[in-house]
């Protein structure tokens, strides 16, 4: 059948009309609905930036450098992802100086419990404690080729239980972080817990990658025994939730992301 060329120029012109129409409602609906952009890492991953400073700290657990002032914290997503009550206060902040990396943790505690006697690393299993785990890859997934993971347990007076572990929890509490230097302050309402980690300790590791962010957990060991009772009440916080049935630091999801500003 032959077309009228009439016709075809009303075709055309109705297409064009109809083109234009598309892209407009396109706009407003993009006006309306704006398209989220997907930094660099994970879109439901917990990130928190390291910012940089000039200023060095001395790691004796009293925050007192002015320099703390001006780092940002987290705080308010402290959580017991494994109980539906509220978890007491907990403030972590980091910053590097191009040589160390520096982090603090503020604790909130009515009881805070440390033993009088260190009678090694495995003294800090039935402290109160702040722990920090650090990898360069999945930590839950043995058949990918897994490489080890460290992590950093330090009590409310400043002593560490320092290991590296591959799946599943098989850890090595011979082996030490090179350069950590911690320091802790038993105060009125908790304790505070300063530390340093040498970049150059994290870059050996492997665990900032080529995107200046490194893989990290950030948890607390909240302890307490009630008065008259024979048993350690043990509860558990966390950054992150892991999406876990029971209590459990050791899983990929329990992990965000540390980025290193420069």
């Amino acid at each position: 059948m032959k077309a009228n060329k009439f016709g075809l120029v009303l075709t055309a012109a109705a297409l064009c009309i109809s083109a234009v129409g598309v892209m407009n409602i396109q706009a407003a609906d993009e006006d309306k609905n704006p398209v989220t952009v997907v930094a660099y890492n994970q879109a439901e991953t917990a990130h928190y930036d390291v910012v940089k400073r000039d200023a060095k700290a001395t790691v004796n657990g009293k925050l007192d450098e002015k320099v703390w002032e001006s780092v940002p914290s987290i705080s308010g997503s402290f959580h017991y992802p494994w109980e539906a009550v509220e978890a007491p206060y907990t403030e972590f902040k980091a910053y590097h100086d191009g040589v160390n990396f520096y982090f603090s943790f503020v604790v909130k505690d009515t009881q805070v419990l440390a033993e009088a006697t260190w009678k090694g690393e495995s003294t800090v299993d039935n402290e109160d404690r702040v722990e920090l785990f650090f990898a360069n890859g999945p930590v839950d997934k043995p058949n990918n080729g897994m490489q080890p993971y460290y992590a950093i347990e330090v009590d409310p007076k400043g002593r560490v239980h320092d290991y590296s572990t591959v799946y599943y929890r098989n850890m090595d509490s011979e082996w030490n972080m090179e350069g950590l230097q911690t320091a802790a302050k038993i105060v009125d309402d908790g304790y505070v817990v300063e530390g340093l980690i040498p970049l150059k300790t994290l870059n050996d590791l492997k665990l900032i990658n080529d995107n200046n962010v490194m893989r990290t957990g950030i948890y607390r060991a909240e302890f307490s025994k009630p008065k008259g009772a024979k048993d350690i009440t043990m509860q558990w916080i966390s950054w992150v939730d892991p999406k876990t049935a029971e209590p459990d630091y050791h899983v990929d999801s329990s992990f965000g992301e540390l980025r290193f500003l420069q």
